[in-house]
C-alpha cells in the first residue's frame, strides 16, 4: 500500500485530485508509483480516500479516487480480542 499527501480541495472539473504542481510532490516518482499496481491511499491531515494514479495531458499527474471510499479503511484480517 502506498500513501501520498494531496489536498482534497485541489481538484480538476472530473473531481480527481490534481498532484504534479503541488510542492510537496516535486520529486515524487509518479510513473514509478502508478507502474507499481499497489492500492494508494490519498491523505490529507486524518481523511483518506483510495485511488490510483492517472497521467493527464493538461494537468500533469492527477489522483482519481474513488470518493464513495473517502474517510472509510479497510484493514484484514479484522482485529479481535484475544482471550486468555
Amino acid at each position: 500500500m502506498i500513501t501520498m499527501k494531496a489536498d482534497f480541495n485541489h481538484r480538476d472539473g472530473r473531481g480527481r485530485l490534481i498532484l504534479s504542481d503541488l510542492v510537496i510532490h516535486e520529486h515524487t516518482p509518479f510513473a514509478e508509483i502508478a507502474g507499481a499496481g499497489e492500492r494508494i491511499l490519498f491523505v490529507q491531515g486524518e481523511d483518506i480516500v483510495e485511488g490510483v494514479l492517472v497521467h493527464d495531458e493538461m494537468h500533469g499527474w492527477v489522483g482519481e479516487a474513488d470518493w464513495h471510499t473517502q474517510g472509510i479503511l479497510k484493514s484484514y484480517p479484522e482485529a479481535r480480542k484475544a482471550i486468555a
